[in-house]
C-alpha cells in the first residue's frame, strides 16, 4: 500500500500539514522524556511559545519518528546549538 502519489516532495508537506486537524496524534510527554527525545535526533526542531500574565507556561514542541511530542515548564529552557528553534505566538497542545 502507497501513501504517496503524484509528486513525493509535496506528500511530506500534505501529510504534516493534517498532523494538527486530527485529534488523538500528539503525545504529552514528561519534561525529562521531551528532552531525551531530542537527544536523539542529530538536529532536532523545537517550536516553543509561552502563556500566562503572572505566572509564563513554556510549551514546547517536535515531532520525532512520525510522532508529535510536546511538554509544558514553568522553566525556559536554553537548547544546545545543534537545536533549531522556532519562537511562536501560540501553540495548540490540545490536539
Amino acid at each position: 500500500m502507497s501513501y504517496y502519489s503524484g509528486d513525493a516532495a509535496t506528500q511530506p508537506a500534505a501529510i504534516g500539514g493534517s498532523i494538527f486537524t486530527h485529534r488523538g496524534t500528539g503525545i504529552c510527554v514528561k519534561l525529562e522524556d521531551f528532552l531525551n527525545i531530542l537527544s536523539k535526533g542529530e538536529e532536532p526542531l523545537v517550536i516553543v511559545t509561552s502563556e500566562g500574565f503572572f505566572t509564563k507556561i513554556y510549551k514546547y514542541v517536535t515531532a520525532y519518528k512520525g510522532f508529535v511530542f510536546f511538554t509544558e515548564s514553568l522553566d525556559k529552557l536554553q537548547f544546545g546549538s545543534n537545536i533549531e528553534v522556532i519562537y511562536a505566538q501560540s501553540l495548540g497542545t490540545d490536539i
